[in-house]
Order: structure tokens, then C-alpha cells, then sequence
């Protein structure tokens, strides 16, 4: 029994527990709504600033570029009435180097006539079969779908 004499009951401390907080505690998370209400119109407004400069350059640029376009445009077109006008030219040479043995065999007509009848003796183009007549097959499709240009 004596190690019943010598058990001690666990007791409050003297002067008792301290209170207890039984209602919820909220958190304060971030910051306040007025803080980030301003922040909210401060980060609008630069980005607003940064956008209406860049929105500036990108206008001049644009500009620059097309007046750049609009004094090349005379070039590219010059070459390319340069490189037709050398097709129909070999288109040419090709029909007099092939009729060459024919007899009475005018190039550009057909038995001596025109190809074409017209009143006012103006150019008229050739279709395109004409006109890609002498080439290699795999140029035709390259003229033709303008795989060239991409």
C-alpha cells in the first residue's frame, strides 16, 4: 500500500487556469482595400503612359515603313515588267529555234496569220499556258502557285 500512499492527484495550478478565448480570431490578411484600390489605379496609369508611347513609336514606324514600301514599289514593278517582257522574248527565240525548218513560218502568228485578230493593234497578253509554253515543269509550278515569293 505504500505505493498508494505516495500517488498525488494532478490539481490545478494555484490561483486557477487562465481564460479561455473561445471566440474566433480573424486574421488580417494583406493589405487594406484602399491601398490596393490605389495601387490598382497607379499601375493603370503606367500602364497607360507606357502604352500610349509605345503606341506613338509603333505609328511612326508604321509610317516609315510604308513610305519605305511606297518608294521600292516602282522598283519591284519595273522588275517584274523586266523579267515578263524576258519570258515572252524567250518565248520568242524558243518558237524560231523550233520552226526553223518549216517553210514560210512567221514567229508570233500561226500559217502566216495572227494569232489573235485585233482592231486596234494593241498587246495582248498570252494565257498562261502560252506563256509558260517552253519552261520545265517544275518552274511552271513555281510561276504558277508563286512558291517563289514565300
Amino acid at each position: 500500500m505504500s505505493s498508494a500512499s505516495s500517488f498525488k492527484q494532478d490539481l490545478p495550478p494555484q490561483g486557477g487556469y487562465g481564460s479561455i478565448r473561445w471566440m474566433k480570431e480573424v486574421a488580417k490578411r494583406g493589405p487594406s482595400g484602399y491601398f490596393k484600390f490605389s495601387t490598382f489605379i497607379a499601375l493603370s496609369l503606367a500602364g497607360y503612359t507606357a502604352w500610349s508611347f509605345q503606341a506613338k513609336h509603333w505609328k511612326r514606324y508604321k509610317l516609315e515603313m510604308q513610305d519605305a514600301r511606297n518608294a521600292v514599289e516602282p522598283l519591284f514593278l519595273a522588275e517584274v515588267d523586266r523579267m515578263y517582257l524576258r519570258r515572252l522574248r524567250d518565248n520568242r527565240q524558243e518558237e524560231k529555234e523550233l520552226m526553223k525548218d518549216v517553210p514560210n513560218w512567221e514567229v508570233g502568228t500561226l500559217n502566216g496569220e495572227p494569232i489573235y485578230h485585233n482592231l486596234r493593234d494593241r498587246f495582248i497578253e498570252p494565257s498562261l499556258k502560252e506563256y509558260l509554253a517552253h519552261v520545265g515543269k517544275s518552274d511552271m509550278y513555281d510561276i504558277m502557285f508563286e512558291r517563289r515569293k514565300h
